[in-house]
């Protein structure tokens, strides 16, 4: 089975490094029927969208017209953080599809435990008040640079991510959250580049009435046809199109 979509992924015009141009020519390439361009817009992020949106989904529209020739369908969705108060929605937010609800901001002179537990409130309040459609690597591409050594890598920080989630977020936690996505009917991201979340997570929000999706939040072109922990959770959970969220329902009510 190969995914359905994938609707994380990031342009020049955040902090990508491919344009909508290099984003279709790959989905063709690798054989995706839909993909969902997710830039982030988010006040305070040092990455968010500057372009006018009017010019940005003009931009989006020829793509989304050049894929239908090829019987692909392009949505457009955005990437933005919340805190436990609202969803850092900018004033420049274009029309979208959806929203991937993730967090990218934290404040720094919290301790590690005190850190963790307004990050976990973070997800409490977004799951029940806050209207967006997927929550995105709920513990991958975690907010941790202030506790890395100097010099840290990629690998270091993903190995430090899963220390994290063993320690601070556990599957009775996951429950009550579960229940609340269920409600709101907000899907769980499968987030390809940093492998999470954990498969006992994953089945646990399956178990709960949850929907997946996926995304390989691909910043460079060739991110885009990672697929090893795709293919893992597939195998080990042994899912089903009926587990994942409908195109249409991505779609934003």
């Amino acid at each position: 089975m190969n995914p359905k979509y994938d609707l994380h992924m990031h342009t020049f015009y955040s902090d990508g490094s491919q344009s909508f141009e290099d984003i279709l020519k790959k989905v063709k390439e690798i054989g995706l029927k839909c993909f969902g361009v997710t830039d982030h817009y988010e006040v305070g992020h040092n990455y968010t969208v500057k372009e006018n949106p009017e010019k940005y989904y003009a931009h989006f529209l020829k793509i989304k017209e050049e894929a239908e020739k090829f019987g692909i369908t392009a949505l457009i969705g955005a990437e933005i953080g919340f805190n436990d108060l609202e969803l850092l929605k900018p004033k420049n937010l274009p029309e979208i599809d959806y929203i991937i609800g993730s967090v990218h901001q934290m404040p720094q002179e919290l301790e590690e435990k005190e850190y963790w537990n307004l990050y976990r409130k973070y997800l409490e309040n977004a799951v029940t008040k806050y209207d967006f459609q997927i929550l995105g690597h709920a513990e991958g591409y975690l907010p941790v640079n202030k506790f890395m050594k100097s010099g840290s890598n990629f690998e270091d920080r993903r190995k430090y991510e899963k220390i994290i989630a063993k320690k601070y977020f556990s599957l009775e936690w996951y429950k009550d959250l579960a229940k609340e996505m269920n409600k709101n009917e907000i899907a769980l991201e499968i987030h390809e580049m940093s492998e999470s979340p954990r498969l006992e997570v994953i089945n646990l929000m399956i178990e709960n009435g949850v929907k997946l999706t996926y995304g390989t939040d691909s910043h460079a072109n060739y991110q885009l046809a990672k697929r090893d922990y795709f293919k893992k959770v597939l195998n080990e959970l042994e899912l089903n199109d009926e587990n994942f969220l409908d195109i249409e329902a991505v779609r934003r009510k």
